[in-house]
């Protein structure tokens, strides 16, 4: 697929013929649940959504709307777009609309098999703003598959895992996400953390948001210092966990848990990902519903298929 579009619509006909469509244009998409639930997936699949589109309900327009001005003026949030279909043309939902700076809206006709046509039109016209190379490309989806490949044949790391090997001295690896900040805050972060590292230990670029600290000399039972290290400074630079700012870690160590720089990441990559699939689960389990448990527990098997 080309990439993920998300999508938040509870009119069963409009979601099969919203659904149809993407299909037809091979784009992926990713269904949205509530708030907490959209934020967890632009968190962890930012670097494939292309767009989203949400139906603006009637009597809960203004949520919705606030929740859109918040995700558009957050300077950090992913730049998508956002297509609106709306039921009922009523000046305060349009003008609504236009003030949360909506990219699209798509009005509903009032003959019902007028929509999937007119529909169609407006998708064609909406993702012509999109750059060819996103929209048709499939190897861009694959980047972040990549990144483990490229990560791993890092050759410092790999003499590294050997000397360990040769001194028979354990070498910890702990991986950091965050959401949520400036570029130039991170690098600011970076600078900080290193002033509280070892000199033996190293700081590595993962991806945009990602960092992978590497700790020779470091067993498995210390990997909480380090991460603790690493908690206190982002605290100090951008205060505690919210919804919209957030450092998630995992650590693995060799050789306790793999002998190989490709399966250290990997084991990291994948305790990233589960922490911040549970750390969006904000309700109590016992008052979530089989739908979003459902949803949970498939986006935490999507490392272990």
């Amino acid at each position: 697929m080309a990439g993920k579009v998300l999508i938040n619509i509870e009119n069963r006909y409009i979601k099969s013929v919203v659904l149809k469509s993407l299909y037809e244009r091979n784009f992926d998409f990713l269904e949205v649940l509530d708030e907490n639930d959209l934020m967890l997936k632009l968190d962890i699949f930012r670097e494939s959504i292309i767009f989203y589109i949400i139906e603006i309900n009637s009597r809960e327009y203004e949520a919705q709307y606030n929740l859109i001005k918040k995700l558009k003026s957050n300077v950090t949030a992913p730049g998508f777009s956002i297509m609106a279909i709306i039921h009922e043309g009523t000046s305060e939902i349009v003008s609504g609309a236009k003030d949360a700076k909506i990219d699209d809206v798509f009005l509903i006709p009032e003959k019902r098999e007028l929509l999937q046509g007119s529909f169609n039109k407006r998708l064609d016209q909406f993702i012509k703003k999109f750059p060819s190379a996103i929209v048709n490309n499939p190897e861009w989806i694959e980047y972040r598959k990549n990144i483990v490949s490229a990560f791993s044949e890092n050759e410092d790391l790999k003499r590294e895992i050997k000397r360990a090997g040769r001194g028979k001295y354990p070498v910890s690896f702990v991986m950091g996400r965050i959401f949520g900040a400036e570029p130039e805050k991170i690098q600011d972060f970076y600078r900080r953390l290193k002033s509280v590292l070892r000199d033996t230990d190293r700081i590595m670029n993962y991806d945009s948001r990602t960092f992978v600290i590497v700790c020779p000399f470091t067993p498995k039972e210390n990997l909480m210092q380090v991460e603790n290290k690493i908690r206190g400074t982002c605290e100090q630079l951008f205060g505690r966990n919210t919804l919209f700012k957030r450092l998630d870690m995992y650590g693995a160590t060799y050789p306790n848990d793999g002998r190989s720089v490709e399966k250290l990441v990997e084991l990291c990559e994948k305790g990233v990902h589960d922490s911040i699939v549970i750390s969006g689960i904000r309700e109590p389990l016992n008052e979530l519903s089989r739908e979003q448990l459902e949803e949970y527990k498939r986006m935490l098997r999507l490392y272990k298929e």
